[in-house]
């Protein structure tokens, strides 16, 4: 597969910018081969020094910057199976005298043509930087307020949390494991966690998947945790006195402890349960995300001088307030949703049906729950597949997963379903339930109705129907509920002056976080219900901004914290891109050891790693590279790889044109 930038050329007037702000030097310009308006004054022919239209004459790497940089947005990226078909090089141009007339087609502010180093678009007219550009007119960087120094690659837009994977992917492939690590940990505290356990949005959205498969991100991240260290942390530049209290030590509440203490606030996290880390810690098996791995993540959090108390549940020990009343400035309530939504069928009130968040929270804080007997699980998200497993470990006789939908729409991890199967979990989809069988007040099973999809659109997705006459019962001892978990509002007094929404949620400001009663703010899965750790992560980080605008009275909390935590790394004035398909890096399956929470998945090898990290486009850095070779394919330097076919649509074009391209 390549990319192929195609350029609609009734509409481009021939500025040249795409071709010089291309860092791989896959654009050109076209020589008129005959006589046209431009040609101006003289005997009417075509001059030789003269460009005409864009044309790609070699490998694309998909950064877009062209398309982005385009003044009239005339061109598109596509991608396409087999080679793509490439324009030859059109040479250097040399201009005629300054006395001679005729049209010249390009600015006096380009390059006129491709040169080993790249110089600014704009020369010393504009100081030039490529940028998204909030709306379709502004090109002009000078027009675009606020406008980012730099691009930002597909990986780091899909982040919540805004982690820039390519410069750590990158730093891995060089070597530099120390600093990967610092970079992958500047704006998420849980890099080690992450490697772990993350949804990896990032991978979803790499432009590399395009031509083959997506990088490894995540398991990459976890190299850099195990491989590299942390630097000292730098001490704040201030040190503040207004009080910062934290209701909730998930992921939420821990990050927005650890921008605030870096901002110097004084910060007391409070936690319900007797181990902090929210769902983290009694959420999430231990043979998925080892116990070793947290821990150190929130002591280097606590290290840093939070408070942390636990056993301290809001509504129960303390109220809100009481912390007002103790000279706290600002709350940040993060207390999570994990109060399981219940079946709602007849017979769910019998003994033996459990909310899945319970038995995984026995499971976690070491209560050993023993199963007996068949289990049902209902549910298809992550939150099913780990009491699923984690039932099988505990001596379920056997384990089966019920879920209303088809497979390719469970919310789970595909890996997550994969691994499930391999330690003989059934799953069956395309079934609801409609009773919970009993006898004696006990389960004995769980009737369920077989559903099919329609044609139907509900919220965005396939609506699904009962199959008439299909229901039977699968037998079940114990019947463990993951349809979806809500926060508790119970934490809330009367009268707190903060509003809770229809399906118990905190209702906050979207963008400050703030609630309706002054110097309170919200985040997390209490207000957003349930997500990600990076989204939880991501919304500590806006939390700690709000407040800290908030007490300090400054225009842009991110931007203080974003200089208390940024990791400084070397410029790269050269990179090497391997395009040609390669396959993606997988580490070798986990060891399925029977009834064992002990973590068994293994990461990349450091020859692995290096190699994985190299298939990287580098979209974070090669806007600003001086210089960069593609080392696969033709590249820059015009290494066929076929001889040219006859004809085709660039052909007749372009004559001279080559049909050979792509990646080999």
């Amino acid at each position: 597969m390549g990319y192929r930038i195609e350029i609609d050329h009734s509409n481009c007037f021939n500025c040249g910018i795409c071709m010089d702000v291309c860092p791989v030097e896959a654009l050109d310009m076209s020589r008129p081969t005959m006589p046209g308006v431009e040609v101006g004054l003289g005997d009417g022919g075509a001059a030789p020094w003269m460009m005409e239209h864009p044309i790609q004459v070699g490998e694309c790497i998909g950064c877009a910057i062209c398309v982005r940089e385009c003044p009239v947005i005339v061109m598109t990226l596509h991608a396409e199976p087999g080679e793509t078909a490439l324009a030859p090089r059109q040479g250097p141009i040399h201009r005629p005298p300054a006395e001679e007339h005729g049209w010249v087609p390009l600015s006096a502010v380009t390059t006129e043509s491709l040169k080993p180093v790249h110089g600014s678009a704009w020369g010393d007219l504009f100081q030039w930087r490529t940028a998204e550009r909030p709306q379709p007119w502004q090109v002009w960087r000078p027009m675009v307020e606020d406008a980012p120094e730099s691009p930002k690659a597909p990986c780091q837009i899909a982040c919540p949390a805004g982690t820039d994977a390519g410069r750590y992917v990158g730093l891995i492939a060089a070597g530099r494991y120390d600093d990967a690590y610092a970079v992958a940990a500047e704006v998420n505290p849980f890099p080690s966690v992450c490697g772990w356990i993350c949804t990896a949005p990032c991978e979803i959205a790499c432009r590399r998947g395009t031509l083959d498969e997506p990088i490894s991100i995540r398991t990459l991240k976890r190299f850099a945790a195990e491989h590299g260290h942390l630097p000292a942390v730098r001490k704040p530049a201030l040190s503040r006195t207004d009080r910062v209290a934290i209701v909730g030590g998930g992921p939420a509440g821990m990050s927005a402890a650890y921008y605030l203490v870096r901002l110097g606030y004084p910060v007391t996290v409070f936690e319900a349960m007797p181990v902090p880390g929210g769902m983290m810690a009694i959420g999430i098996p231990e043979y998925r995300l080892p116990r070793d791995v947290l821990r150190e993540e929130i002591e280097r959090i606590v290290s840093l001088g939070v408070e942390l108390k636990l056993d301290h549940a809001m509504g129960r020990d303390f109220t809100l307030g009481d912390l007002e009343s103790q000279g706290y400035r600002a709350v940040f309530l993060a207390t999570g949703a994990s109060k399981s939504r219940r079946l709602g069928v007849p017979g769910d009130s019998l003994q033996g049906v459990v909310p899945a968040t319970v038995f995984l929270k026995q499971v976690n804080l070491g209560e050993k729950p023993r199963l007996h007997g068949p289990v049902v699980v209902v549910g298809g998200g992550s939150t099913a597949l780990d009491a699923a497993r984690s039932a099988w470990r505990s001596g379920a006789e056997s384990v089966t997963i019920v879920y209303r939908r088809g497979r390719a729409e469970m919310p789970a991890q595909v890996e997550e379903i994969e691994a499930a199967e391999r330690e003989g979990i059934v799953i069956r989809t395309g079934l609801a339930p409609v009773e919970v069988a009993g006898r004696d007040g006990a389960v004995v099973g769980l009737r369920c109705e077989d559903q099919r999809p329609t044609a139907r659109v509900d919220g965005g997705r396939t609506a699904w129907e009962p199959v008439a006459g299909s229901e039977h019962e699968i037998p079940a001892r114990t019947i463990l509920v993951a349809i979806g978990e809500e926060p508790d509002p119970s934490i809330l007094p009367e009268g707190a002056g903060i509003e809770v929404s229809g399906w118990a949620g905190i209702v906050a400001d979207p963008r400050t976080l703030a609630t309706g009663r002054a110097g309170i703010f919200a985040g997390g899965d209490v207000v957003s219900g349930p997500k990600t750790i990076i989204d939880a992560v991501a919304a500590g980080r806006r939390a700690a901004a709000s407040i800290h605008e908030y007490l300090a009275g400054v225009r842009n909390g991110e931007a203080d914290i974003f200089a208390a935590i940024r990791y400084p790394t070397v410029p790269e004035f050269q990179l090497s891109l391997d395009i040609a398909p390669k396959p993606r890096a997988h580490p070798p399956l986990p060891i399925f050891q029977p009834r064992s929470f002990v973590a068994t998945q293994v990461g990349f090898d450091e020859e692995m790693a290096r190699s994985e990290a190299s298939r990287c486009f580098r979209c974070d850095a090669v806007y600003a590279c001086a210089a960069v070779e593609v080392v696969a394919g033709r590249g820059p330097n015009d290494r066929p790889l076929a001889p040219a076919a006859s004809s085709n649509a660039m052909a007749a074009d372009y004559p001279g044109a080559s049909l050979t391209g792509g990646v080999s």
